[in-house]
């Protein structure tokens, strides 16, 4: 995305045109006529924020500097024309695209979250199973040596005692599972949000909102 900036004609205050569209900022006349109509543009892109001073004649400072064209932050001061006019970041980011790369940690550490829950589960179900093997085990003993084996006993108690500590742990799951993933949902909807309108933003990764372009509810351009 590129934003062109410089000096409304006729009222003398702050342009700034993106993708077709004019906003004008400051108070009328606050602009100084060394300001062009298009002075400079910022272009934005996943590597970061490139200034480009749009004519020879025209001057931009970066820090103080004079520049033709330059990579830059929000911490970087930019001013324009030979009176040094200050351009404000907070203007700036009211028609630049919003930055969702913080949105991948929020994304990544809910998905690890939510497989790790599954595969807890998983494997407890795995692990419960071993409780019918072991009856298995214990039957197949009593028929080959009697039932009144030693062995038999201790692995048909075994299995029992292993059975009631599972059937503990599932009751405890049963309501401790839900609870966990619920509060795992809701931290995510808290967190991945628009940084415009604080909307959340549903199933959709960080990737497929960049490649969209924008938020789905107030339509602010997205880059990654």
């Amino acid at each position: 995305m590129e934003i062109v900036i410089g000096r409304d004609a006729s009222t003398s205050r702050l342009k700034l045109v993106a993708d077709g569209k004019t906003m004008l900022a400051e108070a009328e006349g606050a602009v100084p006529p060394t300001v062009a109509d298009a002075h400079c543009s910022l272009t934005f892109t996943s590597e970061g924020i490139r200034l480009r001073n749009l004519d020879i004649n025209h001057y931009t400072y970066v820090n103080g500097k004079g520049v033709e064209a330059k990579k830059v932050s929000k911490t970087d001061h930019i001013e324009l024309g030979l009176d040094h006019f200050p351009v404000d970041w907070n203007i700036i980011a009211m028609v630049a695209p919003a930055d969702v790369s913080p949105l991948c940690r929020v994304w990544d550490q809910y998905e690890q979250q939510k497989l790790e829950l599954q595969i807890a589960e998983r494997r407890f179900n795995s692990l419960r199973s071993a409780t019918g093997l072991l009856t298995m085990v214990a039957i197949a003993l009593s028929v080959m040596t009697g039932r009144q084996s030693l062995g038999y006993i201790v692995l048909y108690a075994t299995a029992i005692l292993v059975s009631l500590a599972f059937t503990i742990k599932a009751w405890n799951n049963a309501a401790s599972v839900p609870q966990k993933t619920a509060q795992l949902t809701q931290q995510f909807q808290h967190d991945y949000v628009c940084p415009c309108c604080g909307r959340f933003l549903g199933g959709q990764s960080p990737q497929m909102l960049a490649q969209s372009g924008h938020c789905p509810y107030c339509k602010k351009q997205f880059i990654l």
